[in-house]
Formats: structure tokens, C-alpha cells, sequence
């Protein structure tokens, strides 16, 4: 099964289109492996509720989800699940779980092991099950310089998860990027647009009659 992103600059749809997910026999460090069956998903990556949304952060392994993940913990967002991601679809919604046995609550941290969240952090830091709103990728830094080339562009696309349109936001990491609170941002920014309001469009449609009025 493939997962189809639609890249979004300024809501032209047409900008660029690619294979972000793709269940494959082959291994490859640039394919992120789904397995799915006719109404769930399992996906590397780690799942969070923030400000009561489902999301899912994903990136190359090594890329620093679960420090992050701590991060969003000590922010007192919840965690869903660490490394195995599964959702299912009900209802024409990608819902998100908790692993129903062993496993839940822990999360891996390099160079320290499993850390069990629940006992360290208290119960309330867990969340059984959440609606999947938007995925949050994690890329490299240089991702940034195709941006400051169109400081109107936006790293927003889409995903189609099991015949669900979700938002993709791309965030790019760096040593002085503060990560835990760009991702607060993003759920923010996507939980606008998802009942109408773009910031981004706002500034721009009111800069631009602005700029339309002063030439009269």
C-alpha cells in the first residue's frame, strides 16, 4: 500500500507530488515502512496527544523522537505509544491506540534504555487512544534553505491514510531550534486551519489588498 503526499506552498496543491509511505520487501534508509491491513495501519514513529489532537512524529531513526518526545512529556502533553505506531479506522477516522499488552507506556532512550512513563512521569502522562490529526516529519536542517530561497513557502502537505486525508507538517531540526515548542506551534497552526483559519493566508490576502489600496 502507498501513502501519497500532495505538497501544499500557499495551498497550490499541484507543487509537488511523491511517495512518502510505502509498505516494500525492500529495506531502504529513504522509505519509511508501513504494514497495513483493510482498515489498520503500524508505522515506526512515536504518538502523542497535544492540546487534545492526535499526532504522529516521524523521521529517520536517530533524529531525536524520543528526546523530543521527553521534552513534549515535561510539557505535560500525553504519550500514546513509542516506536510502533497502529491506528485503525472507524468511523472515517484513523484512530490511534496504545499497545493492549506488554509494552505500554515505555519509551527507548538511547544511552539509559526503556523508560516505563507511567511510573516516572505518573499515569497521567499516558493516553490510551486519541483521532490522528496531523503527522509532524522530522528533516534535516537544510530543508530550511529552500525555504529562506520563498519565505512564503511552507513545508505543508497532505497524506492519504486509509482513504483519510491527514496533514503532513515537514519541521526542520537544528541545534538552535526549539523543537518541543515548534511542534506546540504546529498542532496549534493545523487545529486553525482545520476549522478555517490560515494565519499565513490572512497576512498574505491582507498585505496584499494593503498593497493594492496604496496603488489606487
Amino acid at each position: 500500500m502507498i501513502w501519497r503526499a500532495s505538497g501544499m506552498v500557499n495551498d497550490q496543491s499541484n507543487t509537488y507530488q511523491n511517495d512518502l509511505f510505502a509498505e516494500s520487501n525492500h529495506t531502504s534508509p529513504n522509505k519509511r515502512e508501513w504494514k497495513s491491513t483493510q482498515d489498520s495501519i503500524a508505522h515506526h514513529g512515536i504518538a502523542f496527544e497535544i492540546f487534545n489532537q492526535g499526532v504522529v512524529i516521524i523521521g529517520k531513526s536517530g533524529v531525536g523522537k524520543s528526546e523530543l518526545g521527553l521534552e513534549l512529556i515535561d510539557r505535560g502533553h500525553r504519550l500514546i505509544c513509542d516506536d510502533l505506531v497502529s491506528g485503525q479506522l472507524i468511523n472515517q477516522e484513523i484512530i490511534l491506540s496504545a499497545p493492549q499488552s506488554f509494552g505500554i507506556g515505555f519509551m527507548e532512550i538511547r544511552g539509559i534504555g526503556f523508560v516505563d512513563i507511567g511510573r516516572f512521569y505518573g499515569m497521567q502522562a499516558l493516553c490510551q487512544q486519541q483521532r490522528l490529526a496531523l503527522v509532524i516529519e522530522l528533516v534535516d536542517n537544510s530543508m530550511l534553505d529552500i525555504v529562506n530561497k520563498d519565505r512564503l513557502m511552507q513545508l505543508i502537505s497532505e497524506v492519504d491514510v486509509l482513504g483519510v486525508k491527514i496533514p503532513l507538517y515537514k519541521l526542520p531540526i537544528g541545534a538552535n531550534r526549539n523543537l518541543p515548542v515548534l511542534v506546540e506551534l504546529i498542532v496549534k497552526y493545523a487545529t486553525s486551519r482545520e476549522i478555517g483559519y490560515d494565519s499565513h493566508n490572512f497576512f498574505i490576502e491582507e498585505q496584499s489588498k494593503m498593497i493594492e489600496q496604496d496603488n489606487q
